[in-house]
Order: structure tokens, then C-alpha cells, then sequence
């Protein structure tokens, strides 16, 4: 299994987990968007390419990118929703789901702008079902600096696509 396979498993994983860690917490997730409304909606114009906001809507009410500071350990309501990271800041992804996701059909990429080629292409698909509820996973800022792209795929539909920098 290559190391990066491995790595979008384990950050899947890390969501699941945090997801029961965020319900035993009450269900309160910081910084959602307004339901219905997918992440980098206001700038759909300028991503590289457009979500299904059917599916979406199907399937989820907010989707967004957020951080852990610098030394923070894992806590659902201590991310901050940005779409600005900085060097050892954790890189976190929220996704509040409407009905269950079946498994084996979430999976996501990371698209590099200027490059205008995926930076960290698309993995396996995760493992396991996921929600109805909010699942919150944190992992390592791998990306230099520059403009990304976050993307989410429900199967082969692309569901959200969140613009993000590194600075």
C-alpha cells in the first residue's frame, strides 16, 4: 500500500472518529455555513471546476476547511474556519451530512491552482458509512505555499470545492 494511500486513510479515519468524538460533545461544530450552501460557493466563477449542489443538497448542509493552531491538540470546538494556513498549523475538514454516506463513496483530492494539476490526487474512497451528523478530522498542512483547492467526491460526483492558501 503506498505511503500516500495509507495517509488519506488514516486522515479518514481521524474524521470518523472525531465525528463520534463531536457527537458525545453535544453536536455543537464551530463556524458552519449556512444549510444548504456548499463551501466556495460565493466564488464559483473562479474554481477550476463547479459541485453538484443537487447532490449536495442531497446529501449534506455545510462542508468547510479549517485549522488547529499551532501545538493544539485535537478538540472539535478549537478549529477555526479559514481558508488561510500557515506552516505547522493542522489542516481540518468539517462535513455535516444530512443522511447517512454510504461507504466506500467519500473520497477527496487537492488541486493546485497555479500548477493547475492535482497537488494530491484523488485517493480510495473511505472505508465506512458516515453520518447523518457532523464529522470533524484534523491532519499535517502538507501543501507548500500557494493557492489550493479542496475538493469532495460523493462517488464520482464532485460535491464541494473549497479554495484555501498557503501562505
Amino acid at each position: 500500500m503506498s505511503n500516500k494511500l495509507l495517509y488519506i486513510i488514516i486522515a479518514l479515519l481521524v474524521v470518523v472518529v472525531a465525528g463520534g468524538t463531536y457527537v458525545f460533545l453535544g453536536g455543537k461544530a464551530p463556524g458552519n455555513q449556512p444549510a444548504g450552501q456548499p463551501a466556495g460557493e460565493e466564488s464559483a466563477a473562479d474554481l477550476s471546476e463547479q459541485p453538484d449542489k443537487v447532490k449536495f443538497n442531497e446529501f449534506f448542509t455545510s462542508i468547510f476547511v479549517a485549522k488547529l493552531p499551532v501545538g493544539a491538540k485535537f478538540e472539535p470546538s478549537k478549529i477555526v474556519k479559514t481558508s488561510v494556513f500557515s506552516a505547522g498549523e493542522q489542516f481540518c475538514t468539517s462535513i455535516n451530512m444530512k443522511k447517512q454516506v454510504p461507504a466506500d463513496t467519500l473520497s477527496s483530492s487537492v488541486y493546485d491552482v497555479s500548477a493547475k494539476q492535482d497537488f494530491q490526487p484523488r485517493g480510495g474512497a473511505f472505508p465506512q458509512a458516515m453520518g447523518p451528523g457532523n464529522s470533524i478530522g484534523c491532519e499535517s498542512l502538507s501543501e507548500p505555499v500557494g493557492q489550493y483547492e479542496y475538493k469532495i467526491y460523493l462517488n464520482d460526483d464532485l460535491v464541494a470545492v473549497m479554495p484555501f492558501e498557503v501562505k
